[in-house]
């Protein structure tokens, strides 16, 4: 649990409750490995790496056999593009714990990193064949499959994956918190308990628990008036393959009575998550979704990464980028306005917006009602193009592809 603890202060960059935890546990035991681990922890976040191998490398003399240890030891070096010393705290990591699935995961992706993919690509496979439920192992794969560069259909899938594990985990933590509550807390919430109360005083007091559940947990589902309850979620492990055929080991949620998935969508997942850590995985997909040519797609994920993230002037050039690839001139050039509000010098952009401004220039929206017209039969045989805008270059395509045929 300490360990988790100090891993989870890392995660949320809150290095002044950090320090004073590490400072708790060196004076309170100055040989125990904890210890020395938050104090690596604690200069990793700070960005002091040096400082964070030497107290590593102090918790990992302390207590050899301590897995947390090595791979806080690996991602030090990892993060100093120091590769070889890595994947050797990694290895010992995963000889300390043969049976867990996290320092095959940071192999993976130390070798995906330097780009070694078919050394990446067999121990992200082992890590999620070892633990199919966990989204960071899905979303790796997905990186990987991208990278790949002709895969985009099974980088989707892993990428989805990922986002339908974090969402059904979310779920599954607020059914617990439910149970936690018990049947008085669902009571509770839907007022009928008032009804028990002999006076003022309880019902001020059921309206504050009221109050402070909801504040609690604001996306847990009440019960209904006729008692119906949903089901109890099981988790069920099988057999799955990517569209391109691989075979994979994967975690299927479904009720019990019910084999198959949940029935939410590919759009609903990335619309549920609210965890900004997540904010990655949803840009890769979206651009998974525009090399498919997947617009509207990619527009939502883009759409969602710029909400999670408003700051990051990357998911609004993607956005723009998205939006004129179909066609939607005056979305995309608003859009890189925001790209180059927050990163004035990006040159993608600056780019970008030039070609569009000139496209809105050269066909304006007031020449959108060509588009009504119906297709009508050139003298070369073939229909003539009802798109405007960015669609010229694909005229520009058909009618050089119509020239060499000649």
């Amino acid at each position: 649990a300490g360990y988790v603890h100090v891993a989870t202060l890392v995660g949320l960059g809150l290095k002044r409750r950090l320090f004073q935890l590490a400072h708790r546990l060196v004076d309170t035991d100055p040989k125990d490995a904890l210890a020395w681990f938050a104090v690596g922890s604690y200069y990793y976040a700070c960005g002091r790496y040096d400082l964070a191998q030497r107290h590593f490398s102090r918790s990992t003399r302390l207590d050899p056999s301590s897995a947390e240890c090595w791979i806080g030891f690996g991602c030090s070096f990892a993060v100093c593009d120091e590769s070889d010393q890595a994947l050797a705290s990694f290895r010992a990591a995963q000889n300390k714990y043969a049976g867990s699935h996290v320092p095959l995961l940071y192999m993976g992706m130390e070798y995906l990193r330097t780009n070694h993919l078919s050394l990446a690509g067999h121990f992200l496979t082992s890590a999620q064949r070892t633990d199919p439920s966990d989204p960071l192992c899905c979303n790796e794969l997905g990186v990987w499959s991208y990278r790949q560069g002709d895969n985009m259909e099974d980088a989707a899938f892993w990428f989805v994956k990922a986002l339908r594990l974090h969402v059904r985990a979310e779920g599954s933590a607020l059914t617990s918190v439910d149970e936690a509550l018990g049947m008085n807390g669902y009571i509770l919430l839907n007022g009928h308990e008032e009804e028990e109360g002999d006076g003022g005083g309880d019902a001020h007091q059921d309206a504050t628990a009221r109050n402070s559940t909801e504040a609690l947990t604001p996306h847990v589902k009440r019960q209904s008036s006729n008692n119906n309850e949903m089901p109890p979620m099981s988790t069920v492990l099988c057999a799955a393959k990517t569209p391109s055929g691989q075979s994979i080991a994967a975690s299927m949620f479904s009720h019990d009575e019910d084999t198959s998935d949940g029935g939410l969508t590919d759009t609903e997942c990335v619309e549920r998550c609210m965890d900004q850590f997540w904010e990655p995985t949803i840009f890769n997909l979206g651009q998974a979704y525009r090399k498919m040519k997947r617009y509207r797609d990619a527009i939502v994920c883009f759409e969602k990464c710029s909400s999670l993230n408003p700051g990051n002037y990357a998911a609004y050039a993607a956005l723009g980028f998205a939006k004129h690839l179909s066609n939607d001139v005056d979305g995309a050039i608003d859009s890189y306005h925001e790209a180059l509000s927050r990163k004035p010098e990006d040159p993608f952009t600056s780019e970008m917006l030039t070609r569009a401004l000139a496209e809105a220039v050269t066909y304006p929206p007031s020449l959108a009602m060509l588009s009504s017209f119906p297709p009508s039969v050139e003298e070369g045989g073939g229909e003539r193009s009802r798109g405007i805008g960015s669609s010229i270059l694909k005229n520009m395509d058909l009618s050089f592809g119509k020239k060499n045929q000649q």
